[in-house]
């Protein structure tokens, strides 16, 4: 698209998102911008009007055509809604992978946590990431060192599709730590970037990359993070961008629960499972087909979660034990299945080493 090269020679440019778009309310679209270099003023000048040129234009054409991601500008259908209508939106985003089919109209949920974590930290953050990736939910993070890195592998033990979104370019992989997840996120799902390939990363590529988390998310859940947390700037966007923020209520004693559990103080909708998580979402206008369709919810009068119908109750039973022990009478009341069902399930799933039984017929993950 031609609209998209113009788009793409600015992503080129040394350009900050903020400078872009005022570019863009001035002169109303990349051509147009193209074309009046040479009228523009002031320090954006030198980082434009030396690049206002066929032949950069052709330079910048070549060395994208010659990759493997594809760059997606903010005219072009496959650009995600919900980027759209945040402060200094991308002009457009570099993919490496592919964006789900039906993006826009498919569940997202953003799953971040600190760098610095605890043993707890990672399980929530896995289980949560596997449980709702295996019913189809869309799992974004930032895949930092930590419990991002944890929030993708989660997603795709499931098998499910998941989205990182990086502080560098699409043809740089941020850690090398994660060099695995690198490769595999785009097999099943995608990288992306608002860096133009070979942009030299710099520190406040990381606070800017969490808007774009906050954005493509339709909820963002906090699974640990102490109180000066990075992972507090991808809070503040979501709320600023009308989000629904969510957080997993941790140990009074521990420094890295401490974010979170301020949070859910400050009205962040605490949850322990799964299930609270599709209690929140399934409300959302644009995610009615996806539920309609796929998940029809079961209501249960004055219950504090609604409980959804899978296609297996296993996947249901084990979805309401955690790594602290829960009661059979417990796993009745979430599941509504009879005392006898969730015995026999129980059963089952010990055999298959996923659950442990202890005394007092409790049950925890193994």
């Amino acid at each position: 698209m031609k609209d998209d090269l113009y788009a793409l020679w600015m992503m080129s440019l040394k350009l900050s998102a903020t400078a872009r778009n005022k570019l863009m309310q001035q002169f109303g679209t990349a051509q147009d911008v193209f074309d009046n270099a040479q009228w523009i003023k002031g320090q954006a000048a030198k980082h434009i009007t030396p690049f206002a040129s066929g032949v950069y234009l052709d330079k910048v054409a070549s060395l994208t055509n010659s990759q493997d991601f594809e760059f997606i500008s903010q005219n072009n259908p496959k650009f995600p809604t919900r980027l759209k209508n945040i402060v200094d939106p991308p002009l457009g985003i570099f993919v490496k992978g592919n964006l789900p089919n039906n993006f826009d109209n498919m569940p997202t949920v953003g799953i971040v946590g600190s760098r610095d974590n605890t043993l707890y930290g990672r399980k929530v953050t896995k289980t949560l990431s596997k449980d709702l990736a295996a019913l189809g939910f869309i799992v974004i993070s930032g895949m930092a060192r930590g419990l991002d890195a944890h929030a993708h592998k989660g997603a795709l033990e499931a098998r499910g599709e998941t989205i990182a979104v990086l502080p560098c370019s699409v043809d740089k992989c941020y850690p090398q730590e994660n060099r695995d997840l690198y490769k595999q996120i785009p097999q099943k799902g995608a990288l992306i970037s608002e860096y133009f390939p070979g942009t030299k990363i710099e520190n406040w590529h990381f606070l800017a990359r969490n808007r774009i988390i906050s954005a493509l998310s339709d909820a963002l859940i906090i699974t640990e993070a102490a109180t000066r947390s990075g992972t507090f700037s991808t809070a503040t966007h979501a709320l600023n961008q009308g989000k629904d923020v969510l957080a997993v209520p941790g140990d009074i004693f521990s420094k890295q629960s401490e974010g979170t559990n301020l949070l859910i103080k400050d009205g962040a909708v605490p949850i322990t499972s799964y299930l609270d998580v599709v209690a929140v979402l399934k409300s959302m206008a644009h995610l009615k087909g996806f539920f309609s369709n796929k998940m029809p919810v079961l209501e249960k009068e004055n219950s504090p979660i609604e409980k959804i119908s899978l296609a297996s109750d296993e996947n249901l039973v084990y979805s309401c034990i955690n790594y602290e022990p829960v009661s059979i009478e417990y796993i009745v009341y979430k599941t509504e299945l009879n005392v006898s069902q969730v015995n026999k399930i129980l059963f089952e799933l010990e055999l298959d080493g996923r659950v442990v039984k202890l005394p007092g017929n409790k049950y925890i993950k193994k």
